[in-house]
């Protein structure tokens, strides 16, 4: 599955909705947005963005994923016992880019809305035996790397093969990101790329994301930069065709 990222906070509703519109005529099916930038000083503002674009995507038929981290519950006065509130907001997915002890994660995979729980792949320590340790519902758990915005700080090779492997041979649904040349916007004041392999940070969109899928070890490639030219989004597009047919 292809995905885009969108970040309401440094984009009018227009834009991001006709960007929506553009990445589904290119074959892409999935959102990625993060919850990590929500305004504490104003949250309900700052939700209603979120909101109004998380609508927009569903009804043009995406599915969603939102980067979350435990004190969000706190802050939106809800608790990982219950995603009600997710459900309500159409969202299919939840990653987690920070965990908690591995018993709330496997709780939560059992919620009856059918929510993916997507865990940071990026981070290479016992935190996935943890949460296997404590039978989760593994048809709802997923997991996705981080991208990383400052150059010489992306994964390894090595890295990317270690931490993606130990997911695979859990039989999970993996995702990893690649950068636009083009694109503009990130969730964080530094912007130089939105990759996950460091090596891809320079790279032709197109060939990261060969390089991703045929590596065997991710299913779901996302473009971290948002607006991503029509030119990339063509060419992401068929490097995952080409893909699909070796």
């Amino acid at each position: 599955m292809l995905g885009i990222s969108l970040y309401p906070e440094k984009a009018s509703f227009n834009e991001m909705k006709n960007y929506l519109a553009l990445a589904k005529s290119y074959g892409f099916q999935r959102v990625f947005l993060s919850l990590l930038q929500i305004d504490r000083n104003n949250v309900s503002e700052s939700m209603e963005k979120y909101l109004k674009i998380i609508k927009e995507a569903r009804e043009q038929e995406f599915e969603v994923a939102i980067d979350f981290i435990p004190p969000i519950f706190d802050l939106l006065g809800e608790s990982y016992k219950d995603l009600t509130f997710l459900a309500d907001w159409e969202i299919n997915c939840i990653r987690l880019d920070a965990g908690m002890t591995g018993k709330e994660e496997a709780e939560m995979t059992k919620n009856p809305y059918g929510i993916k729980i997507e865990l940071n792949m990026s981070n290479y320590s016992h935190y996935l035996d943890q949460i296997l340790d404590y039978g989760p519902n593994r048809k709802q758990l997923t997991g996705c790397h981080n991208f990383f915005p400052q150059q010489y700080t992306g994964l390894s090779r090595e890295q990317f093969k270690q931490y993606s492997i130990k997911f695979c041979q859990s039989y999970l649904t993996t995702a990893a990101f690649v950068t636009s040349q083009s694109g503009e916007h990130g969730p964080w004041p530094l912007q130089e790329g939105l990759c996950t392999l460091e090596e891809h940070r320079h790279l032709p969109i197109g060939i990261q994301v060969r390089d991703l899928l045929q590596s065997g070890l991710i299913d779901d490639v996302l473009i971290g930069t948002m607006f991503a030219s029509e030119e990339e989004l063509r060419q992401v597009s068929e490097a995952a065709k080409d893909s699909m047919k070796k």
